[in-house]
């Protein structure tokens, strides 16, 4: 198993700073690191590990949080890439009745008729399950 680089040769740096497309700012090294370059672009920010010349770099940033190998050339199309906004969670239909009962998930149907027979009977049924019985029932 190869060993990972403990320094970033110059040559590497150099070759990554000028494959990085304009916009791109190419920082100094991560705090407590050895191997790894900070980049700015458009207020978010990228970390590139160099993983060795076979290897090529990690690059973390939005959109890939585990990181992403790329070599030199393929780091700018990846920084730069514009990634689409995540989709607004839709409105809870049910706000004021809880997720979860006794510490399991309460099914959508549930929580719509939370406050009929068939919420009182599934909150009776989980109570029985989990050994909880409310105190006003009868054993």
């Amino acid at each position: 198993m190869p060993v990972l680089p403990r320094v970033i040769p110059d040559a590497e740096r150099r070759e990554l700073a000028t494959a990085l497309a304009a916009g791109i700012t190419l920082g100094d090294r991560k705090p407590g690191t050895a191997v790894t370059l900070l980049a700015e672009h458009a207020g978010a920010t990228w970390e590139l590990t160099y993983m060795g010349r076979r290897y090529g770099w990690r690059a973390a940033g939005p959109g890939a949080e585990h990181g992403v190998g790329v070599f030199p050339e393929d780091a700018a199309d990846l920084i730069t890439t514009e990634r689409p906004e995540p989709a607004p969670e839709p409105a809870d239909p049910c706000p004021d009745v809880p997720r979860t009962h006794l510490g399991f998930t309460v099914p959508d149907t549930v929580r719509r008729a939370w406050r009929s027979e068939l919420g009182d009977g599934w909150r009776l049924g989980i109570a029985c399950a989990v050994g909880r019985l409310p105190a006003n029932r009868i054993r």
